[in-house]
């Protein structure tokens, strides 16, 4: 849950400066909005602040719940470098911006968007949450803004959502509990995702369409599938931690080419206690460059793990020239970086949501960023958890922080795993023998009906073949080859038809109707995983029996 906090006074000393911009104080308990907005009078809302503040300004929120109720208008859009600082120091736990209203987005038409990106902006020391229906906490679409140690937590689609041609940097954030994916990257986005966690949602990261982002250092754990690639993405991962993820804990689909790692730049990615596949690779047409990671003997698919296959060029990422622009208008104080989350409060108030605090490392290294230097770390990490609590830093001594000097996130213990092996010589993958995903059961209302013809069965080739629904020759033709379930999707405009065609490639419609079959599969498991990489789209997908 997250906790609603008890308010006090303006909290935030007065001294804070801006060395380039003016600074706005906000106070959802005691400000007004017809208030001048400085340390002894603030203002009620963001919304105001965002709407006063001259460029470069900062805007320091005060604890407390920022909503409807306290007069926010939804969605929340950010400015140019404006600069959004609630306390960055436990990731914005006691700062909570929650609701969502409607967006109409260029290239995903009608979203329901707690916080709208924008270039140069920088967000920071916030908790955002979106409980409406296909809720996403921050979208940004064909902008750069700086995104810094906050929690994105109880949205019901998404975290976060990157689309179109997007650049921006998110890094030590806590992606907790979303209802489908921590981030969603699409379009030709090609951000930065620095030293974040990602726990226990859908998809903890989710790639698709052309999207070439680079995640470096990030913690992506006990989520249902760690990260599912896409279309033609091609992520660049290195030094991640991707562990105990109830299935796979990386999935490449379709013409994906994720890079895990080559001989002059390797991947240095630990994979631990994956239930399924640390790579499943089975549906990609790809052969994955993966040379220097730990992995366990449990990958599936045509993976290069001696790092001889070539590695396409990615197109630079301009991102990081983001980072150093938005960095002055915060005064820089060296004592008080980013080192720990802090314990919550033991009493919070009634109708809150509990958000847990990763536990932090002992004696910490900053993770390397440059990717460039071919480091080989074959030893396996440890994440121990102290016994002695973090100490608790009252609130009254709270004082905006220097963004740049973010340390990188503590890892949570995760629960026990087995012991690795080395597989950068590896070639063979072992089949696991896995227990059989419960079937995932629709709504009345979600189960799509099915044009009563009888077209031939199409392609039977590999796992996915087309089977129509409609007549007994076809049926039979469709369970004498083995075929007992397919995946149908809504898809009316053509919009979604593309969209549909991104995730499989041989999906095709169905005559005179609005709906696509998209596989057809022996195994009830593999038609669940098509069908929930669909539904975290955003589709209408159902499973049919054949």
């Amino acid at each position: 849950m997250i906790a609603a906090f008890p308010v006090v006074a303006n909290q935030i000393p007065e001294q804070v400066v801006s060395s380039a911009g003016s600074v706005i104080y906000v106070n959802p308990a005691i400000g007004n909005d017809n208030a001048s907005g400085q340390a002894q009078s603030p203002l009620r809302t963001l919304t105001i602040a965002l709407d006063r503040a001259m460029p470069n300004s900062t805007i320091v929120l005060s604890p407390g719940t920022y909503s409807v109720e306290t007069g926010e208008v939804f969605p929340i859009q950010l400015k140019p470098t404006i600069t959004v600082q609630g306390d960055p120091r436990d990731r914005g736990q006691s700062v909570i911006i929650r609701g969502g209203d409607v967006f109409l987005s260029r290239t995903f038409a009608r979203q329901n968007v707690t916080i709208l990106g924008a270039n140069n902006a920088t967000l920071t020391g916030v908790t955002v949450t979106n409980p409406n229906p296909q809720g996403y906490g921050l979208w940004t679409e064909s902008s750069s803004p700086l995104v810094v140690a906050n929690t994105f937590t109880g949205s019901s689609h998404d975290g976060a959502s990157i689309v179109g041609n997007s650049a921006p940097v998110f890094r030590n954030n806590y992606f907790y509990q979303n209802g489908a994916n921590g981030i969603t990257i699409f379009g030709s986005s090609r951000p930065e995702i620095q030293e974040n966690i990602f726990e226990r949602t859908g998809f903890g990261v989710n790639i698709a369409q052309n999207a070439t982002p680079r995640l470096v250092g990030n913690r992506i754990t006990q989520n249902k599938d760690g990260i599912v690639i896409q279309g033609n993405a091609q992520p660049v991962l290195r030094n991640n931690v991707i562990d105990g993820n109830d299935r796979d804990g990386i999935v490449s689909i379709a013409q994906s080419r994720p890079d895990l790692g080559t001989s002059a730049d390797p991947g240095n990615n630990t994979f631990l206690g994956n239930r399924q596949f640390d790579i499943n690779a089975r549906r990609s047409s790809q052969i994955l460059p993966a040379f220097g990671n730990q992995l366990s003997a449990r990958t599936i698919g045509r993976l290069d793990l001696s790092g001889i296959a070539s590695t396409p060029v990615m197109p630079a990422n301009v991102a990081s020239s983001t980072v150093t622009a938005r960095l002055s208008p915060i005064a820089i104080n060296p004592s008080s970086r980013i080192s720990r989350p802090l314990p919550r409060p033991n009493a919070p108030t009634a109708g809150g949501v509990e958000i847990p605090v990763p536990a932090p490392m002992t004696d910490s290294v900053p993770v390397p960023m440059t990717a460039s230097v071919p480091v080989r770390r074959m030893a396996r990490p440890a994440f121990p958890r102290p016994n002695a609590p973090s100490p608790i830093i009252p609130l009254g001594e709270r004082t905006p922080f220097p963004v740049a000097q973010s340390r990188p996130i503590p890892i949570a213990q995760s629960r026990p795993m087995p012991t690795l092996q080395i597989n950068a010589i590896s070639t063979a993958p072992i089949p696991v023998q896995v227990p059989q995903a419960a079937p995932r059961r629709m709504t009345p209302s979600g189960i799509l009906p099915v044009p009563r013809v009888t077209p031939p069965i199409g392609n039977t080739q590999g796992t996915s073949v087309r089977v129509w629904r409609g007549g007994s020759a076809g049926v039979s033709q469709a369970a004498s080859l083995g075929f007992r379930f397919r995946v149908i999707v809504r898809a009316d405009s053509d919009l979604e038809q593309s969209q549909v065609r991104s995730i499989t490639p041989d999906a095709f419609s169905l005559r005179g109707r609005g709906v696509m079959q998209a596989g057809a599969f022996r195994d009830r498991t593999e038609a669940d995983e098509l069908l929930q990489v669909l539904v975290n789209q955003g589709l209408q997908a159902s499973i049919e029996q054949i």
